[in-house]
């Protein structure tokens, strides 16, 4: 009965994410051990993960064991693939709505395929698949016109994220690996007296983001988080966004490249990225620079005038969103004070975890040394206490003080896996939620 139950999650699992349109979680779950499982389910389970976008031997292949093993199942599962290549079609010519119907058949055909399979499903799960259809469809959508732009060779072969709080050591990162020979912006942010060694930021990027805070209500210096709900309701806002990213990615990035896309405020946006980032198409990193909470609350307040407890809330909410959002990516957590005081050894740990997504060279040594010397430690200003910050008091945010510093004990935790960091930060959610 447990193996039972087992599989019945799994399976359950594998038709949630198809229905979401999230390939590459797919791929991981086909991965997964299915040590003592039936060979039937696990035939099954396979050919659930298959990514529509890519792979069609493999596909077929997987088609065919299940042919031999459970027929009725294998043609639903032919004919979901026929739905889900008929909703492109769809989708390429403009016919959102009859798109939208065939996806609706085709996860009807998955949950089909489980149950010829003799796999009890929980009654409400062949619903709950096909109302995703038209999320899905927006999902697909948005992969194919990033599939369209990669088959003109229009974009960079691998992209890079660098995702952090304002004042955490973003800037410093990406420069880092610009120097490194990674491609920057072609129009980044100047330098300022808040940031003398530049932002390698670009405006664009900037001007898109805002916009889209904009149109979902918000800003960067806001502490409320954007519900599912809102994303829902502003999906047009969202896929126009998408666009200008898309345009950003061909216009100010050279292709075939790895290019270095940072800004803070794609903590509280990379929501809107999720169908590319969850497609397997375009090879993705994404780096999260933590630093001390009290170090950035003063920064912000010495480099923008940001109240202190508004400063404490924004760590919160961009350390939170961006651990969340950036979840079964390729990624890495980069503490400030280790890029500050060991930069060679940081930058060849990036270059190690950017190979993980596939077809980086290794950095030479000539461009380590040089690109480790563009981090300078004189501008690491502010510097934690071993005592509670006198604002904290003053303020009276001692538990939100304490909720901050817990959690960037999770996020700077070496020993932690990440299925034990992401439980552990879910309960500091609940906490921040409550707030």
């Amino acid at each position: 009965m447990e193996c039972d139950l087992a599989i019945q999650g799994t399976i359950a699992e594998a038709l949630r994410l198809q229905a979401s349109g999230s390939w590459r979680s797919l791929q991981q779950l086909s991965e997964q051990a299915t040590g003592g499982w039936p060979p039937l389910a696990h035939i099954l389970l396979r050919t659930l993960c298959a990514n529509p976008l890519q792979e069609p031997e493999k596909d077929r292949a997987n088609l065919l064991a299940l042919a031999d093993a459970a027929p009725h199942s294998a043609c639903a599962i032919a004919l979901n693939r026929s739905l889900l290549a008929l909703a492109q079609q769809q989708l390429l010519t403009d016919q959102q709505a009859s798109a939208e119907i065939s996806l609706r058949q085709a996860l009807a055909c998955a949950a089909n395929a489980v149950t010829a399979a003799g796999i009890a499903m929980h009654p409400f799960i062949p619903d709950k698949l096909i109302s995703e259809a038209g999320q899905l469809a927006s999902t697909i959508g948005a992969q194919l016109k990033l599939a369209l732009a990669q088959q003109l060779h229009q974009l960079p072969a691998q992209l890079v994220l660098v995702l952090g709080m304002h004042r955490s050591g973003t800037s410093a990162l990406s420069g880092m690996l610009v120097k490194s020979g990674l491609d920057g912006p072609m129009d980044p942010m100047p330098a300022t007296p808040n940031n003398p060694m530049g932002y390698f930021e670009s405006w664009e990027a900037m001007l898109l983001n805002d916009q889209l805070l904009v149109d979902l209500g918000s800003e960067w210096s806001s502490s409320r988080t954007i519900s599912e709900d809102c994303w829902m309701h502003h999906s047009h806002a969202t896929e126009s966004w998408r666009s200008g990213i898309l345009n950003l990615l061909h216009n100010e990035f050279p292709p075939g490249g790895v290019a270095v896309l940072k800004d803070p405020r794609l903590c509280l946006l990379l929501h809107g990225l999720r169908p590319w980032l969850h497609s397997t198409l375009i090879p993705c990193t994404a780096f999260l620079t933590i630093r001390q909470p009290d170090e950035v609350v003063e920064s912000l307040w010495l480099a923008l005038a940001v109240p202190k407890s508004q400063g404490l809330m924004l760590w919160l909410r961009h350390v939170l969103e961006a651990e969340r959002n950036s979840r079964g990516l390729n990624r890495s957590i980069i503490r400030h004070q280790d890029l500050m005081k060991q930069p060679e050894s940081i930058l060849q740990h990036c270059y190690e975890t950017i190979e993980q997504a596939g077809g980086l060279e290794r950095v030479t040594p000539e461009a380590k040394i040089s690109a480790a010397a563009f981090i300078d430690p004189k501008l690491y200003h502010q510097h934690t206490s071993s005592t509670l910050p006198g604002w904290v008091l003053e303020e009276e945010v001692e538990s939100l003080y304490a909720l901050a510093v817990r959690v960037y004990t999770i996020m700077s935790d070496t020993i932690l896996n990440e299925k034990e960091r992401q439980s552990r930060i879910d309960q500091s959610w609940v906490q921040w939620a409550s707030i």
